[in-house]
């Protein structure tokens, strides 16, 4: 898939879907030729073999976003600073999943090798407010961290058109998976996006998304304080972490592999149960969460 959706912007898919694994990436036919993110789909390279490309823009270091960085030496390529140390070290990578956390080895044996970790060049950092000028075109970075430390969003204020990376309006809802996941940054940054009021926002695994855009992102933000809800409940007897990610509140159900299901609905629930902890609704005693005041959560 490369297909033309705004006067220069094509969404680009080897699979013609955005699911994941699979990703929308966005080509922006300007004066500098720009790719915002690449799959971890190496097909990808094929598109660009008649096309030029200057640069690629990374919202974040996930590897269905970053991962055909190294079929382009020639361009350049930016990202935020806080997540290029994964882009470029495995270990660093492996840090940022947990998979170097003590009794996660079978983790990583069992899906680093999936995620064909190589090495991206970095040309440079990317900040909050930036302006990135690629001709016609004039991308502001928008730092959204949560979903990673350093991920970001990009907008053109002009068109009021916002490349929102995996802030993605999925039905599923945001994504805080990974050790350095942070729900409170999450919330925060889709509420930037929401003062933002995008007409139209592109999403790396949903599209385009052109009608009533803050509405879905609010819509997306309220599912944040639904699992929250669903912790609260579930914890109104007291459990210990691997007893609550039985409950699967956050997946709803789990397909396979069933091993990182259960990780990622673990790391998911630790990183919510940190915050619910440090709003004072629950509390730890040894190796179990219980509610310590009845509270419900919402926008």
């Amino acid at each position: 898939m490369f297909e033309q959706i705004l006067d220069n912007v094509y969404i680009v898919s080897p699979t013609g879907k955005g699911n994941f694994p699979s990703t929308y990436t966005f080509y922006i036919d300007d004066e500098v030729k720009t790719i915002i993110d690449t799959p971890i789909d190496t097909r990808f390279v094929d598109f660009f073999v008649d096309r030029p490309l200057d640069m690629i823009l990374n919202t974040h270091f996930h590897r269905d976003h970053s991962g055909s960085n190294h079929l382009f030496p020639d361009a350049k390529v930016y990202a935020h600073h806080l997540d290029t140390p994964a882009m470029q070290s495995v270990d660093v990578f492996s840090d940022f999943y947990g998979f170097n956390e003590p009794g996660n080895s079978h983790i990583k044996e069992a899906f680093l090798p999936w995620f064909n970790f190589v090495p991206s060049h970095i040309t440079g950092h990317i900040k909050d407010e930036e302006i990135i000028d690629l001709g016609k075109t004039k991308l502001e970075v928008i730092h959204t961290p949560g979903h990673t430390p350093g991920h970001c969003a990009f907008f053109d204020r002009e068109k009021s058109i916002l490349f929102s990376g995996d802030i993605d309006l999925t039905g599923f809802g945001p994504w805080y998976g990974n050790l350095v996941s942070n729900v409170d940054d999450v919330i925060k940054s889709i509420e930037k996006l929401i003062d933002l009021k995008p007409q139209t926002i592109l999403s790396a695994h949903k599209g385009v998304i052109d009608n009533n855009a803050t509405e879905e992102l609010k819509k997306y933000l309220a599912k944040v304080y639904s699992n929250e809800n669903k912790i609260i409940s579930a914890l109104a007897k007291p459990l210990t972490l691997e007893e609550l990610t039985e409950k699967k509140v956050i997946y709803g159900k789990w397909g396979e592999p069933t091993l990182m299901f259960y990780y990622f609905e673990k790391l998911s629930l630790e990183r919510h149960l940190e915050r619910l902890i440090g709003l004072g609704i629950v509390q730890k005693d040894g190796d179990v969460y219980y509610v310590a005041q009845e509270k419900s959560i919402s926008i």
